[in-house]
């Protein structure tokens, strides 16, 4: 990952995206690169807005150029379980083998409920989380 500096960063926002006859939740924390203030800030936000009932429960979770470690992962990992009644699938996009496992290992402990993935294609992403056999 090529470092940039916090100045230089775009801040996407996070949006409802209507897809294939349902609503999924873009989390867009990616291309944020080393700043897991900025990262976790932007998150922590967004999560007031996911928590609500009208919010969709299909949430795919943007990190592609994204530095994941531990404490971002276990802050993540602890906000959606505390949401965990609004949240049907979570898929996780852009992540590296090294962060899945810690991601993994996380929702293992913390015995998350709903049903996750982790694809680094967003469009195979969003067609997982729309697919009902799943």
């Amino acid at each position: 990952m090529k470092k940039i500096l916090k100045e230089n960063l775009i801040i996407r926002n996070s949006f409802k995206l209507p897809f294939s006859g349902s609503e999924i939740w873009g989390e867009e924390l990616d291309g944020l690169n080393i700043y897991t203030d900025v990262v976790i800030d932007k998150f922590l936000r967004d999560m007031v807005t996911i928590r609500k009932p009208s919010s969709p429960g299909l949430i795919a979770i943007h990190l592609n150029e994204t530095l994941v470690e531990e404490n971002l992962v276990n802050i993540i990992v602890t906000e959606l379980k505390k949401a965990e009644n609004s949240v049907q699938k979570v898929v996780f996009v852009g992540l590296n083998r090294t962060s899945q496992k810690l991601m993994k290992s996380s929702m293992e402990i913390l015995g998350i409920s709903f049903v996750y993935a982790f694809i680094n294609d967003y469009e195979k992403a969003k067609e997982w989380l729309v697919d009902k056999k799943r």
